[in-house]
């Protein structure tokens, strides 16, 4: 396993058991930022910048595959947390914590993911398959920027914010610039054998929100869901429900660990 990842990118509060929480494509750790705060009153919640994303830009990535993600995140699990976390992975985080689970299970104590993308079936996988196709024609033609109203429709939309400040707004681009030019081609072709998931120890749920029921990524982690036996949950809000409703999230990641907080 590599060196531990440098400090600077991790972020922990709170104490017992620990919640490692990884973020999607276009966003960083503060992504959850309102949600940990909240959350740390009874875990201790571990958030990070996924290479490429937020202040981890010092290094130089060449490789933005799933695998190699997966092993940032074991550092993390590794180096952070005195026992077995649950992890919480949104997005293409939760196809992350799927990996990081089929190569070090002995880390995590279960997984709770949001919108994962499984495209398991043949006309989700060729949707989305459709949209990677979009994207990589924005990227050809150096218009990344074009590319944010295509992830409002994919995700079904979702609650708007107060204005951002120019160093929000920056750092935007920058994580779009991350995605679009690193670990586009990587997490939406990531689909590890059915079979393997269904022998994973762990518990594994899978959540759809309720405003983006519709939307590709929804209905794809669904029947992905269905198709591999995993419990599938609602949770309010739309795709970014960690980001745009952080206390009714908490109240619903509360809810699902409780009673499962041993072994």
């Amino acid at each position: 396993m590599k060196e531990k990842m440098r400090d600077s990118y991790v972020h922990r509060k709170g104490a017992g058991m620990p919640l490692v929480m990884v973020h999607g494509i276009i966003s960083d750790s503060s992504f959850f930022e309102e949600s940990a705060e909240i959350l740390a009153e009874d875990y201790q919640v571990i958030t990070y910048d996924r290479r490429g994303y937020g202040e981890n830009t010092r290094e130089k990535y060449s490789d933005y595959s799933v695998h190699a993600q997966a092993e940032d995140l074991a550092e993390i699990l590794g180096a952070y947390c005195s026992e077995p976390a649950w992890v919480v992975g949104n997005s293409a985080g939760g196809l992350i914590a799927i990996e990081a689970a089929l190569f070090y299970p002995e880390l995590i104590r279960g997984m709770i993911l949001i919108e994962p993308s499984l495209g398991y079936e043949e006309t989700e996988r060729e949707k989305l398959l459709s949209w990677n196709q979009e994207l990589n024609q924005y990227v050809k033609e150096g218009r990344i920027k074009s590319a944010l109203p295509a992830f409002s429709r994919i995700t079904g939309g979702g609650k708007g914010k107060k204005s951002a400040s120019l160093k929000e707004i920056k750092r935007s681009y920058q994580n779009l610039s991350a995605f679009m030019y690193g670990e586009l081609n990587e997490v939406q072709r990531y689909l590890p054998p059915a079979e393997s998931l269904k022998r994973l120890p762990m518990p594994v749920l899978v959540a759809v929100t309720e405003g983006g029921r519709n939307s590709i990524f929804a209905t794809s982690s669904e029947t992905g869901a269905m198709k591999l036996g995993w419990p599938v949950v609602t949770l309010p809000g739309f795709h970014n429900v960690a980001k745009d409703l952080p206390s009714e999230f908490v109240a619903c990641i509360k809810e699902l660990l409780s009673g499962r907080n041993e072994g």
